[in-house]
């Protein structure tokens, strides 16, 4: 009966401070404001179709005023007045930041024409500081840390678990979320790629079952292989040799584009520097495709090429010779190792 009492007290708290923290109404707010603010009420996401009334609050509204709408009881307000205090790089907009990361409100975001989603305030807020590159490397530590400590449900932490550097810290949260099958293959395998980071061999058979169920589904291949170049254990090889089998030997042509997800396949390939991995490397090299045909070389050359450097081993050195001799000086000088072959999508933001 006491813990029922005790319950019913915490909850009755909580709701009350819930209340009070996000507690003002449109009539709180200055006379001018209050047109386009209960304009901006009737949507119902954002970006808002209302962008004169969306314009009047960014252009006429002080800070103390913006930073009083972040506590307003409309969600969409609280949205709208961080991502203009983060447009006039206001000095306060990290602290309001991590301040505001418990506001688990859900705001439909728009963030392609036909692409939307409903997400977190909190997530919304962290996504426009970022994107604004606003956060120095010391904040988006301290940001990281605190999103995986005390909000990993936000959607963001999968975006940071998947740019971080093994951290112990971090890594009993991180096998957790490898484990655990979700609708979306990427969410699970963003933990995936995380783990195969640490490199033990405790986590080869959960890694193993979690690529060996996603390897049929395209949409998840890329970041498969991306964990298998990260941590290539002997026994995830016969899974790239499946999909080697099944969706590369005998199925390249001159007549078709080649994607991306071959890219990655032969990195992951690659990272095996063993007689195996050369055979299957060279298969590709040798049977032309084109992504932008019919411009010379192929992709499928560039990408062998690329695995070979970002994995170099000596046993290459032949093949990385006999390759570069179909290239244009001008072409090979585009090739570095180390961070200038990685894709635009793999440099970490966190």
């Amino acid at each position: 009966m006491k813990t029922v009492y005790q319950i019913i007290i915490f909850s009755i708290f909580f709701t009350s401070c819930k209340e009070e923290k996000y507690k003002y109404d449109i009539s709180d707010f200055r006379t001018e404001l209050r047109p386009s603010l209960k304009s901006l009420s009737k949507e119902k996401s954002l970006p808002s179709q209302d962008t004169i009334a969306r314009n009047f609050i960014e252009k006429n509204a002080t800070k103390e005023e913006l930073i009083k709408l972040m506590d307003s009881k409309s969600p969409l307000f609280r949205v709208i007045a961080y991502r203009t205090i983060v447009n006039r790089q206001e000095p306060e907009y990290f602290d309001l930041l991590t301040k505001h990361l418990s506001d688990t409100a859900k705001v439909t975001w728009w963030y392609y024409e036909n692409t939307g989603n409903n997400f977190y305030v909190s997530d919304l807020m962290i996504r426009k500081a970022h994107d604004k590159n606003g956060l120095s490397p010391i904040q988006k530590k301290y940001l990281v840390e605190k999103v995986l400590r005390e909000h990993p449900y936000l959607e963001t932490s999968i975006w940071m678990i998947q740019d971080i550097s093994p951290n112990e810290k971090y890594y009993n949260l991180i096998k957790k979320r490898a484990g655990l099958k979700r609708d979306r293959c990427g969410e699970q395998l963003s933990a995936c790629f995380a783990l195969s980071k640490f490199k033990k061999k405790e986590d080869v058979n959960l890694l193993y079952e979690v690529f060996n169920q996603n390897i049929k589904n395209q949409y998840c291949t890329t970041l498969i292989f991306r964990s298998i170049e990260k941590y290539p254990n002997e026994k995830f090889f016969p899974i790239l040799e499946d999909y080697f089998n099944r969706k590369i030997k005998g199925k390249l042509s001159t007549e078709e584009n080649i994607f991306d997800d071959v890219l990655y396949f032969s990195r992951a390939i690659a990272s095996y520097k063993n007689e195996n991995a050369l055979s299957i490397l060279k298969y590709i090299e040798q049977n032309n495709t084109y992504i932008n045909k019919p411009y010379w070389p192929p992709s499928n050359k560039e990408y062998v090429y690329k695995a070979l450097l970002i994995n170099y081993d000596t046993i290459y050195n032949d093949f990385i010779k006999q390759i570069a001799k179909e290239f244009k000086k001008e072409d090979l000088s585009k090739f570095r190792f180390g961070q200038d072959l990685l894709e635009y999508n793999e440099k970490p933001n966190w």
